[in-house]
């Protein structure tokens, strides 16, 4: 089993503060929406910073906190406190969501804490290992309201035209960031690939995360950080004019190409595994429904039901059907008085080779 390098940081949950002896270091989140404007909730009304996002996050810090336990004891444990109603959070949907897309993959640790030392740190959610390649992963779990979650970014209004879109490229420098430290604090272990569980209610989704160029990530972590007389975080850049532009990456068309890594090597392996179990499937079902209609033919039995399935011999019949190629032929004119076009969606295929 791979041995993570442990951080002598220590993390304050109550205040979310992390400190390196009695240096005080801080986590990237505020770094990203700053510096980036990714993920900000700048016009939010008082209802929400008081009351909704405080929600939020504890329903969030609720399914965490059922992850965690779920991977180091194996215990399902998913009620929570809920101080903003009567009914605790109950976050059972949410685990077994986790637990699906966790398949292939073993967790090596939760709150996984990585820092440079000098001025960053931040607990990565899960560190996993992939089963097939014996490669790291390191993922992170929201359970943002994808609907009101900020469509802004790099300063621009409407940057994104998705919300889910908008989130994953928040992800993208978040988990990007996260791989610079992991590796920068794990010599020689390197990160195959980043990942988001997004958990909300009986609603999932696992997506493969881009990472950001290294280059880039380590001009962000130029930055640097100060607090003001109240306490409050403020960030800025040794050359303001750089960093929007160096780091944006401009969303546009790019020209189709065989070339192009479409989806990570994970899914294509995913894809490929689900393709040739269903081929095998679909041959053995016609085996056995052969053999099941031969024996019914056999006993004289038109309908049988056993307590998982049924199955029914109907009668023959005749089928008529509208020689179009010859009428066409023979009546072109009146042919195409009755033809109807419409425009059909290209169909999707997919295939073995």
């Amino acid at each position: 089993m791979i041995q993570l390098r442990q951080s002598a940081v220590a993390f304050n949950e109550e205040c979310h503060s992390y400190y390196l002896g009695e240096k005080r270091l801080v986590g990237i989140t505020g770094l990203i929406h700053q510096m980036l404007k990714l993920g900000e909730y700048g016009d939010a009304s008082d209802f929400v910073k008081q009351v909704a996002i405080p929600r939020a996050a504890q329903y969030g810090s609720a399914v965490h906190k059922a992850i965690e336990t779920y991977d180091e004891l194996g215990v399902k444990q998913t009620i929570f406190p809920n101080s903003f109603g009567d009914e605790p959070w109950d976050v059972s949907q949410e685990l077994e969501c986790y637990i699906k897309h966790r398949n292939g993959f073993l967790p090596l640790a939760n709150e996984y804490t990585v820092t440079d030392g000098e001025k960053w740190a931040s607990n990565i959610d899960n560190v996993w290992l992939r089963e097939s390649t014996n490669g790291i992963w390191l993922v992170d779990t929201k359970t943002n309201n994808l609907n009101y979650y900020p469509l802004d970014g790099y300063g621009q209004p409407g940057y994104f035209a998705d919300h889910a879109d908008a989130l994953k490229e928040y992800l993208s420098w978040q988990l990007s960031v996260y791989a610079e430290l992991f590796e920068a604090q794990n010599p020689g272990i390197k990160v195959e690939g980043l990942a988001s569980n997004w958990l909300r209610r009986g609603d999932a989704a696992f997506w493969v995360i881009e990472r950001k160029p290294s280059k880039q990530v380590k001009e962000l972590l130029n930055s640097v950080w100060s607090l003001d007389e109240e306490g409050v975080i403020h960030y800025c850049h040794p050359n303001p004019s750089l960093i929007v532009p160096t780091l944006t990456m401009p969303i546009v068309p790019v020209a189709p190409s065989t070339d192009i890594q479409v989806v990570s090597d994970m899914v294509i392996e995913l894809i490929t595994e689900n393709l040739r179990r269903a081929a095998e499937a679909e041959a053995n079902l016609k085996k056995l429904k052969d053999e099941l209609r031969a024996a019914m033919e056999k006993h004289g039995i038109k309908s049988w039901k056993t307590q998982s399935f049924s199955s029914v011999i109907a009668k023959d019949s005749e089928r008529e059907t509208f020689d179009t190629k010859r009428f066409k032929a023979e009546h072109p004119d009146l042919y195409e008085q009755y033809v109807v076009k419409k425009v059909v969606k290209g169909s999707f295929t997919l295939k073995l080779l």
